[in-house]
């Protein structure tokens, strides 16, 4: 039997033992909760190190980009960005090695920049940011709201010219008809009118006289005109006798091939009207050209005479044949096809002034609105939108204006729509890239400050992002050219509700086409008439916005400066003396850079920013900075790094052997994302 005092020690062993064995476990669950919780803030470290580190790279932005344009953005080139970073990133972790901080020692293993973001990516997203960020110190929303309304006051402007564009289109539906009509009696009768004068051919198909030579012989009654046909016509087919065959035989061949010519034309006039139905103002003289071209049945009689002719007259000349000329040509007829004649005068009608637009324009706009054409910059770039293509951005291309006026010119063709571009939505974003444009960027009236000591690649840089094109020239006409449909269209509203102005083009276009029958063809003429009219005087706005003038946005009639007299003298001198009678500018006034900024806020916004970029890379060329490349500069970057902090507490011998391994180091891993903004 065990004693009492043996019991006893054994139970004291036993309390050792397990006291022991507690605090070691305890021991160990601090220790793991210590080194769990450094662990958490060495994490933490290597974070805010690897951001610090990050934000000390972005410090060194390049200055000339940021002292002339506001920009941040670090070129990428020289020292790698890991080698920057690693470099800071080092400093840090050495200091904090040293002293009360020793327990966040750690070493770093690996810094990889694993992305970056170029200024031109994303539709050069990066460069709007930093663009809205130095902006929005300075605009606010009330200053969007004044701008949105101003540029809401042309939206009228596109339905407008489609509008005008459609009322031309009906009228040539008849009109053109009226035209051809006239080119046809040019074919049978050989007269035409044109600048104010009437003329006659000498081939037509009623050349020949084969009765008394009378105008009623030849369906003409107007004494001017049959004045100047007279003198055309040949009399062989009544005087045999001076017959020259060879002579004649060429004349009959031309007029039958003139004969066949017309037969043609007249079926198809006669197709065309028919085709025409419906209720109409011009009826009646839709009934009455129908009946004068059922009347073309005469030329298929005339046609064979003339290869008749032609066969006997290539062979022998006998006697014989002679007879068989004259019976032929009795038939011959130069009478049942009347033209109406209706209206012509001796002077033949006026001089249309749509032929003074041809020689005006023909040395283009920049000659007819620009004060002082010398002086206009000449400065040029190699490669326009180099950065959309770049970045593969299609359809950069502006509208070519200028070819709208020439084709009006050249052939009265009507096309007024597609100068405004595309009024979307605008938002502060947009505005503050526009506004941005305006300040940092020069124009044609709009010189800069900053451009005496900081050179410009061209002078004209806001015109180059509005057209895009290689010159500044170039890009100045677009825009002016751009401006002049916007402003013909507005002109063309006022000149219309004029019931003066549009009785004298009215009048005008009778005289230039001298046939008060043609009634269709007389309100087409006038309808171009006062197109031009509004051109002239869009052409005077144009000049007025150069001068820095104020231009009404949309006009009376009375504020209309151009009269109808005046459409026949298109000259720069008339034109930039006319201009001066607008007063100077306001506050208020809707100038050439507004214009400038309204085309802007309907281009791209992709397509702004490329241009944009395009300007500061040929600026910074220009200024000695002949290694930069704003493509290449970054904007953010994605960083990932991999640190390691030698163990503490769990070095302790006990916690080793309880975790079973031998704990050295811990290993941490961060990923970050640093921008500018």
């Amino acid at each position: 039997m065990m004693t009492a005092s043996r019991l006893l020690g054994r139970a004291k062993g036993s309390i050792t033992v397990f006291l022991s064995l507690t605090g070691i476990l305890v021991m160990a669950l601090l220790g793991t909760l210590l080194e769990t919780a450094r662990y958490t803030v060495c994490e933490n470290h290597a974070g805010r190190t690897t951001r610090t580190a990050a934000e000390a790279l972005f410090t060194e932005y390049s200055r000339p980009l940021y002292e002339n344009y506001g920009l941040f953005f670090i070129e990428d080139t020289g020292t790698p960005f890991e080698k920057v970073i690693s470099r800071y990133a080092g400093d840090t972790m050495e200091g904090a090695g040293r002293g009360d901080m020793d327990f966040l020692r750690g070493e770093i293993r690996q810094i990889e920049v694993t992305d970056k973001t170029y200024a031109g990516d994303y539709g050069a997203g990066p460069l709007q940011k930093e663009i809205r960020q130095y902006m929005m110190r300075s605009l606010t929303e009330k200053q969007l709201e004044k701008f949105v309304k101003r540029r809401e006051k042309l939206a009228s402007v596109e339905k407008r010219a489609e509008e005008i564009e459609e009322l031309v289109e009906e009228e040539k539906k008849e009109g053109e008809l009226d035209r051809q009509l006239l080119e046809l009696m040019k074919m049978i009768d050989g007269i035409s009118i044109k600048n104010g004068k009437i003329s006659c051919g000498k081939v037509f198909v009623k050349m020949f006289v084969t009765g008394e030579k009378k105008g009623q012989d030849f369906g003409v009654t107007q004494a001017c005109v049959w004045k100047k046909m007279k003198k055309r016509l040949d009399d062989t087919p009544v005087k045999w006798e001076k017959l020259d065959p060879g002579k004649f035989k060429k004349r009959v061949e031309d007029v039958l091939k003139l004969t066949k010519s017309a037969e043609k034309k007249a079926e198809q006039l006669r197709q065309a009207y028919g085709s025409m139905t419906g209720q109409s103002e011009f009826a009646d003289h839709r009934e009455k050209a129908m009946k004068l071209l059922n009347s073309m049945s005469a030329l298929r009689v005339n046609e064979k005479i003339l290869q008749e002719s032609s066969r006997i007259l290539g062979g022998t000349l006998t006697e014989e044949s002679r007879e068989q000329l004259k019976v032929l040509w009795k038939d011959y007829d130069t009478k049942s096809i009347a033209f109406d004649y209706t209206g012509v005068s001796e002077k033949g009608g006026a001089e249309n002034p749509l032929d003074s637009l041809g020689a005006g324009w023909g040395n283009g706009i920049l000659n007819l609105v620009c004060s002082d054409v010398k002086n206009i910059s000449g400065a040029c770039v190699d490669s326009p939108d180099h950065y959309a293509k770049f970045y593969r951005e299609e359809d950069t291309e502006s509208e070519d204006c200028g070819k709208k006026v020439d084709a009006f010119a050249d052939d009265q063709s009507v096309s007024l729509s597609g100068a405004m571009g595309n009024m979307g939505i605008y938002g502060m974003d947009e505005f503050c890239l526009d506004t941005y444009i305006s300040e940092k960027f020069g124009s044609y009236v709009k010189k800069l400050q900053k451009e005496k000591t900081w050179k410009k690649a061209l002078a004209y840089p806001c015109e180059y992002i509005v057209s895009g094109r290689s010159s500044d020239r170039e890009n100045l006409k677009s825009v002016l050219e751009r401006i002049l449909l916007i402003r013909t269209v507005v002109n063309f509203t006022a000149i219309y509700k004029d019931a003066g102005k549009k009785a004298q083009a009215y009048e005008l276009a009778l005289a230039i086409v001298g046939f008060s029958g043609m009634e269709p063809l007389v309100r087409l003429t006038q309808t171009l008439i006062l197109i031009l009219w509004s051109l002239v005087e869009g052409m005077v706005d144009v000049a007025g916005l150069l001068q820095e003038r104020n231009v009404p946005l949309a006009k009376s009639p009375s504020q209309v400066l151009t009269n109808i007299g005046q459409l026949f003298a298109i000259t720069n001198a008339a034109i930039v003396q006319r201009a001066k009678k607008f007063g100077k500018a306001k506050e208020k006034s809707f100038g050439y850079q507004e214009y400038l900024l309204l085309f802007l806020a309907c281009m791209r916004q992709s397509t702004r920013r490329y241009r944009v970029m395009d300007l500061i890379q040929w600026d910074m060329v220009k200024n000695g900075y002949s290694y930069f490349e704003l493509g290449t500069c970054v904007f953010s970057i994605d960083v990932s790094a991999g640190f390691s902090f030698p163990s503490r507490f769990f070095r302790m011998a006990v916690i080793e052997k309880m975790l079973g391994r031998d704990v050295r180091e811990i290993s941490s891993t961060c990923k970050i994302t640093q921008s500018y903004v």
